[in-house]
């Protein structure tokens, strides 16, 4: 087959806006899913827009190298669960080269597919993406992007597609990023890059008041403020990383969390807040035994307890907002998030 060539924009003309797109796992569940995410780009393409994609592994391959690197290791791998290994560990280096490849093999099998849709394009690491990082492993923070690698990409008229969820630390190795790390290496190239917006593409589509799986009935949201979906994920709803969300708020860009189909529900991420009033949402942090219920939204809106029959409780304010939470058991969890729901979110018309 022969290879597409790129073209170089013109020097005369303004250059299109940017948009990151990060495809994470649970719309990459195979191969096969590549190829209505390819489409996507090539819309945003025809409506002339410049992407770069930022890709996490298939879905499970994540935690079935994980499993693999646990059979090896005398402790089953309990010593690598905890964050931010030291430089100098060399199980956690071996296990971050590991885990990369998850990400990279994403990568150069989405450029593929763009190849073959006739869209020129080039896959990267993360380190060759310009993502460089603490010195750690196995949760490294991300400490400063360099994006010539990219704008050079776009310039000749490519899609990057960079491997998300790494980069290489200030030791000179590579570095993986945490759990949700591809949210962050999406966020935090487009921020650099300053990127008109980053999409998030997800299996549920957009943002919902609370958890589907607990509240059935929660509602998609069109419109959330960043700083309470940054608490909303710190208190345990897994929407964000919340590192992701409160970078975009401090670069002032603009998520947006989608499906792939054009058509279905979404929600934008504003970074300076709303104009007006505001919603709450309800997030669910389970633990071993116990469950935290935590309501967020705007103070004057917000009750002082919740009436639950909890082993603790308490409130405290950011920005604006309140945060409403108490501990159930964990088996009260789903029955607790209902309650709250019907009494202050249902009561509101949402």
């Amino acid at each position: 087959m022969t290879r597409p060539r790129s073209q170089p924009f013109g020097a005369d003309a303004s250059p299109p806006a940017v948009v990151v797109d990060k495809f994470g796992g649970s719309v990459l569940r195979r191969p096969e899913d590549i190829v209505a995410a390819v489409e996507v780009v090539a819309r945003q393409r025809a409506a002339g827009l410049r992407p770069i994609v930022v890709v996490s592994a298939f879905e499970g391959v994540t935690d079935t190298i994980l499993a693999a690197a646990a059979v090896l290791l005398p402790d089953r791998g309990s010593s690598l669960r905890e964050p931010r290994h030291d430089a100098g560990s060399a199980l956690a280096r071996e296990t971050d080269r590991a885990l990369a490849t998850g990400e990279a093999l994403s990568a150069a099998l989405f450029a593929l597919g763009l190849q073959a849709r006739g869209i020129p394009a080039r896959s990267f690491s993360g380190a060759e993406a310009g993502i460089r990082t603490a010195a750690a492993h196995l949760g490294a923070e991300v400490r400063r992007v360099l994006s010539r690698p990219l704008r050079r990409a776009l310039g000749e008229g490519l899609v990057p597609v960079v491997a998300g969820f790494q980069g290489i630390g200030t030791h000179g190795e590579l570095t993986t990023l945490g759990r949700g790390g591809t949210d962050l290496s999406a966020v935090a190239l487009a921020v650099a890059l300053r990127a008109d917006r980053c999409e998030l593409f997800k299996d549920v589509g957009g943002v919902l008041e609370a958890d589907p799986h607990l509240v059935p009935a929660a509602r998609f949201l069109p419109v959330v403020d960043a700083l309470q979906l940054e608490l909303l994920a710190e208190l345990g709803a897994e929407v964000v990383h919340p590192v992701a969300v409160r970078r975009a708020r401090r670069g002032r860009l603009q998520l947006v969390i989608r499906a792939l189909d054009d058509d279905a529900p979404m929600t934008v991420v504003r970074p300076a807040g709303l104009d007006e009033g505001g919603v709450l949402m309800l997030a669910v942090d389970r633990k071993e035994r116990i469950a935290r219920i935590s309501l967020v939204g705007p103070a004057a809106q917000m009750p002082e307890i919740l009436p639950l029959p909890a082993h603790n409780e308490g409130s405290f304010d950011e920005g604006g907002l309140r945060v409403v939470w108490a501990e159930v058991p964990l088996a009260s969890a789903a029955r607790a998030a209902q309650a709250v729901y019907a009494t202050f979110m249902l009561a509101d018309g949402g």
